[in-house]
């Protein structure tokens, strides 16, 4: 067995100095493989499944950290593939199914019981809203299972089940993917100017790359869009409690968060750094530095014409200040005001504000009252439309569950950490990783109603279980004295 995989399992002790995050270069090795494989996955390279079945089974007999984590980034795709290309079916789909066999087989303890017992009065919660909408369950079912993500927390007390669990250790392997991927970015932006490593978080004009067609344009720095980089939100509580990034490492990480240029998720992972650091003078010391960085990116975005974004986002508020008519406020957010206002307008309409329309599905559902002519799109064809799919997460819930639907699911994530996970090791974790992907979703990408977010969340609470687990042993173990 590899040296770093020999461990003492970590227990928790939040006065413990940080130590610099050491990359093993055999970790580094089994994930690049791991992830390069996956990128010939999304360029349609038909051996690359064949090694990545091999993979797979390889980690998930000598590594099971590997496996945890290299299964939950197949099962999200997160932007290495086209989920309705590259595979006949979901991988979500297989996760929510080992979660369901996972509850009936495992033996759980009474909080993971307590657990158990929320999540399924949530989901439960969820087909009662459901079956008050006008939609068929049979459409509702497929975007109602999105919403079902946060089951996941069963995979990895499956996969650990007969395993010692090293928290540390794995979040050291799970920061050694993450960077992985963020240098991915950075060299499929800033060198290759395409979509080639990280092939489905960018296409030009609908064109995606294939093994034998890069679609690139060196030079053109482009915007690749942030799926990959969602896996950060998990980052944050190792580099707030365990590690320390070396100067390379920051750099690689910010670059990558340049590539994308998605203001929610660079403002989702700042706030939430500065939000848990615990100290008054580090938090005014990110303060500043982020006050100096931001007015300085403010200057260089003029400079490359607004292609880092940065004045484009400042300028949409001073608009708003200046709004007084709808059309006004309809260009806020990028747009997504747009989106949002007549969808809003529909649902109060039908009276349905706190109940909301039922899980719509985008292409499934032909009620003709859900189809709307929105009149802020410049682009006519485009202007017919579902009254659903808007791209900020707490107003497409809404949209889907009414007002009351949105707090009883505010209320459930909250009472998983403050009635269940809070007196165990490591739950801040699970509060970091909540706020991070929230925040993510007022852009619209990940949140906590889509397998992205909800995959990572699953999987933090699971760690958090093994680690209290593993807590647990440990004191069993101890002679008395």
């Amino acid at each position: 067995m590899p040296t770093e995989d020999i461990y003492t399992p970590v227990i928790a002790n939040h006065n413990q100095e940080k130590e610099p995050l050491q990359l093993v270069p055999q970790e580094i090795g089994r994930a690049f493989l791991f992830l390069i494989t996956l990128s010939l996955v999304g360029l349609t390279f038909i051996p690359a499944y064949l090694f990545l079945a091999l993979i797979l089974f390889s980690s998930y007999i000598r590594n099971k950290y590997d496996f945890l984590i290299q299964f939950t980034i197949l099962c999200g795709s997160y932007g290495f593939y086209r989920e309705s290309v590259a595979f006949p079916f979901k991988w979500m789909d297989i996760a929510l199914a080992l979660s369901a066999i996972t509850i009936l087989l495992y033996r759980r303890n009474k909080e993971q019981n307590k657990l158990l017992l929320f999540t399924l009065g949530y989901m439960g919660a969820l087909f009662i809203f459901a079956l008050m909408s006008e939609e068929s369950m049979k459409i509702q079912i497929r975007r109602m299972r999105e919403y079902w993500g946060i089951i996941y927390f069963m995979v990895p007390m499956l996969v650990f089940v007969k395993e010692d669990f090293d928290i540390k250790l794995f979040f050291r392997k799970f920061l050694t993917y993450a960077y992985i991927i963020a240098i991915f970015y950075i060299i499929d932006s800033f060198v290759l100017g395409g979509n080639i490593l990280v092939p489905a978080t960018l296409s030009w004009n609908g064109l995606h790359s294939t093994y034998y067609r890069f679609y690139c344009q060196i030079g053109s720095f482009p915007r690749k869009y942030p799926p990959g980089l969602f896996l950060l939100a998990l980052c944050i509580f190792p580099v707030v409690r365990f590690y320390t990034l070396r100067t390379k490492q920051i750099v690689i990480f910010s670059l990558a968060l340049i590539a994308c240029r998605t203001m929610s998720v660079i403002g989702g992972i700042i706030i939430t750094i500065m939000s848990f650091t615990g100290n008054f003078k580090k938090l005014l010391k990110y303060l500043c530095l982020f006050a100096v960085l931001f007015a300085a990116g403010y200057y260089i975005d003029g400079k490359l014409d607004g292609q880092l974004r940065i004045q484009q986002f400042v300028d949409q508020f001073t608009s708003l200040q200046n709004a007084n008519d709808v059309e006004k406020l309809a260009e806020f957010g990028s747009g997504r005001m747009a989106q949002i206002i007549p969808k809003l307008e529909l649902l109060f309409s039908e009276n349905r504000q706190y109940i909301g329309l039922g899980f719509l599905h985008d292409q499934k559902t032909t009620i003709g009252k859900y189809i709307i002519t929105n009149e802020f799109y410049s682009d006519i064809s485009q202007s017919e439309e579902l009254a659903t799919g808007v791209e900020v997460t707490q107003v497409q819930t809404i949209l889907d569950i009414g007002i009351i639907g949105l707090l009883l699911q505010t209320f459930y994530f909250l009472a998983v950490y403050f009635w269940v996970l809070r007196p165990m090791p490591y739950s801040i974790s699970y509060l970091m990783t909540f706020v991070a992907l929230s925040l993510f979703g007022v852009g619209g990408f990940a949140g906590i109603i889509s397998h992205y977010g909800l995959l990572l969340l699953g999987l933090n609470v699971g760690v958090i279980l093994l680690a209290d687990k593993q807590r647990d042993k440990n004191e069993d173990c101890e002679p008395d004295t």
